[in-house]
């Protein structure tokens, strides 16, 4: 997970320290991102969650925008956009099913699937 900090650019949370540092101690709880990652895996197709339909409390001025990649037909992993939920959707939408698409297709190729 990369990027946490350039939430602190968002009117949302720079004018509320208490809102970014509780966002941010979420963040870093990684059982609360694995079970989020695993979520999107369960999930078919692309996951968009958006303010209070995230799992977390604290992520509820957030949104995410997640896509699966696979090797071949089997998933094996998530990549994921998580920000303010004043996001541009139309643009951040089509980069993660683009970006996601293209990862499957270099994993399959590198494993000559």
């Amino acid at each position: 997970m990369q990027g946490a900090l350039n939430l602190l650019d968002q009117p949302e949370f720079n004018e509320d320290i208490e809102k970014i540092k509780t966002l941010l101690t979420t963040l870093e709880e990684k059982t609360k991102l694995i079970n989020l990652f695993d979520l999107c895996l369960d999930h078919e197709g692309m996951t968009i969650l958006i303010g209070e339909e995230n799992l977390q409390e604290e992520m509820g001025n957030c949104s995410l925008i997640a896509q699966n990649y696979q090797l071949g037909t089997e998933k094996v992993g998530t990549l994921a956009v998580f920000g303010s939920k004043r996001m541009d959707y139309k643009k951040i939408i089509s980069i993660v099913n683009h970006t996601a698409r293209m990862v499957s297709k270099l994993i399959s190729e590198n494993q000559g699937v």
